[in-house]
């Protein structure tokens, strides 16, 4: 029996890969859109399993047979995986030397809090706890504006009482606050409220299909970057830096310009899809790699994988540059996006 089941990967997909596979053993004539009836499966599903025999190396392109595809015995595939395996640690221990030295020089030139030396200064908040307390801590010290980019899920509704509060009092001595949310987020009820209720103290809310980063923008000298995007519970760095500050901004900006107000009529969608679907599809054409969508939406890869098989399979279509040409054809999606998605 071929072992295929791995984490992450849907059993249903793995059976039928299984399937797929046993088949191309008895008959080299085989093809995708053959097989499919013959097992049951859809051409989206097959196409899937298909991908998941060619990650393991158990299917090889050969455009001379009939599938596209030579097979390959599972000790071959095992000794070429362990082979990539080797080059990908070993490339990994380059990139950490690398790394290693790109840090080294970054703390040379932009030192920690309470060196003397370098413009720039950088502190460390090892927790959201200490995250938190220094954005409350600073509140008090804001001059002109506070920029705030917030991608991922939804904050604690128990905080969100203290982060109105918290507006309120900056808003009343003339600071400007704008920000940015995901699209996706203002389905959430109390996060909706408390939106409404910021830009109706003074605040400008804007939302956008898709955040890169987690930042906070004090005046003109001040950025709050996460430690890991991927983690913001590790903590965040504190950089005092006008030049960095001024890079953000211009990557906020680039984002604040194609955002539409809290306020503002969604624009109409797809008729067979949901509006966390057409965001799934607007992230892919933008580039955005499977776990920063997952990460946007506050939902797993596994749920997210099953949520674009879901989306093909109700546009009729076999790939996910397929969907998003569709989206486009609807007038949801920008050429540039897709070319962007392309390639």
């Amino acid at each position: 029996m071929i072992p295929l089941r791995s984490e992450g990967h849907d059993e249903e997909i793995d059976n039928l890969a299984r399937l797929l596979y046993l088949t191309a053993a008895r008959r080299a004539d085989w093809d995708a859109a053959t097989v499919g009836p013959e097992v049951g499966a859809e051409p989206a599903q097959v196409e899937r399993a298909v991908t998941r025999l060619t990650e393991l190396g158990l299917l090889v392109p050969q455009p001379a047979s009939p599938s596209g595809y030579g097979l390959a015995r599972p000790e071959e595939a095992l000794s070429r995986l362990l082979a990539v395996e080797e080059r990908i640690l070993e490339e990994s221990r380059h990139r950490l030397t690398v790394t290693r030295g790109q840090v080294n020089a970054l703390m040379h030139s932009f030192p920690l809090k309470g060196h003397p030396d370098g413009e720039a200064q950088i502190e460390l908040l090892l927790s959201g706890a200490e995250v938190n307390a220094f954005i409350e801590g600073r509140a008090g010290g804001i001059n002109r504006r506070q920029l705030a980019m917030h991608p991922g899920g939804a904050p604690p509704q128990e905080l969100v009482d203290e982060m109105m509060l918290r507006d309120i009092e900056v808003i009343s001595r003339g600071v400007q606050i704008r920000a940015l949310y995901p699209q996706h987020i203002t389905s959430i009820g109390y996060v909706r409220e408390y939106l409404t209720e910021s830009v109706h103290q003074g605040a400008d809310v804007r939302l956008a299909a898709y955040l890169p980063l987690r930042m906070i923008l004090v005046d003109e000298n001040l950025a709050i970057l996460p430690i890991d995007p991927k983690d913001t519970s590790r903590g965040a760095f504190a950089i005092h830096s006008t030049e960095v500050a001024r890079s953000l901004e211009a990557v906020f900006d680039f984002h604040w310009h194609d955002a539409r107000k809290l306020d503002e009529t969604a624009p109409a969608g797809h008729p067979l899809l949901t509006g966390q679907e057409q965001a799934i599809i607007r992230m892919l054409a933008m580039g955005a790699k499977d776990d920063a969508i997952a990460r946007q939406l506050s939902i797993s890869p596994r749920t997210l994988s099953r949520i674009i098989s879901t989306v093909l399979d109700r546009l009729g279509v076999q790939s996910r540059f397929q969907a998003a040409v569709q989206l486009t054809k609807a007038g949801l999606l920008a050429d540039t996006e897709v070319g962007a998605y392309r390639g």
